[in-house]
Formats: structure tokens, C-alpha cells, sequence
């Protein structure tokens, strides 16, 4: 089922790609900003879900924990989300995982901040 979710992250404009339920929801724009906002919209989303978005790193991890999610893919992981992640008992997988300073490259690449 995950390599649904990454196909879907590959082939529509989607930051985010969640599996919850059953049920597969796409979503665009910045991708810690929207986790973020999904998190206080709808936390329930994330509880036992999959989740595939284009890069991962030390908040978004955090947050993806505390939400509850049971399996995570990044295109782009940052050392800092791994441990999170696997502290937590997440399972994991990624396209490459990169060292912080990596990661925030990658990040102005995206367009989270320049």
C-alpha cells in the first residue's frame, strides 16, 4: 500500500499523501506548515496512518509521533527525523537520507524558506 502513497506523491503537485482508514487524501502546499495545520484541523488523520511526502526532518517528525502514524516515506530524510522516527517505532522508508545542513538545502529547494 505505501508504494500507492509514493506513486501518488510522484505523479500529482502533493507535499503530503495520508492513508488513513482506508482512505488515501492528496494534499498541496508547504510541507511542515501544512502537517502543522492538518495536526489541529484533524488530528485523528494521522492516528495508525501512512504517510509519503517529499521531505521529512525533525519537526515534521516530531509531529508525525505525536499524531500516531505507523509508517512513513520521504523522498528526503534528515538524520535527525530517522532517530525520531525510529525511537518512536515508526516504520520508515526514503529515498535518501541526508545530514541537517543537507536537509535544509533541500528545504529552500521545496520552497519552505529561503
Amino acid at each position: 500500500m505505501m508504494n500507492e502513497l509514493i506513486d501518488r506523491l510522484h505523479t500529482g503537485p502533493w507535499s503530503l499523501v495520508v492513508l488513513h482508514d482506508g482512505n488515501i487524501r492528496t494534499f498541496k502546499g508547504k510541507g511542515v506548515r501544512k502537517l502543522y495545520n492538518l495536526m489541529n484541523d484533524e488530528p485523528e488523520l494521522f492516528l495508525k496512518s501512512k504517510v509519503a511526502s517529499k521531505a521529512v526532518g525533525l519537526s515534521a517528525s516530531q509531529l508525525l509521533v505525536s499524531g500516531g502514524v505507523c509508517e512513513v516515506y520521504a523522498d528526503y530524510l534528515s538524520e535527525q527525523a530517522y532517530d525520531t522516527l525510529t525511537a518512536a517505532g515508526v516504520k520508515i522508508s526514503y529515498g535518501k537520507k541526508v545530514d541537517h545542513e543537507r536537509f535544509l538545502e533541500i528545504w529552500v529547494m521545496l520552497g519552505e524558506f529561503s
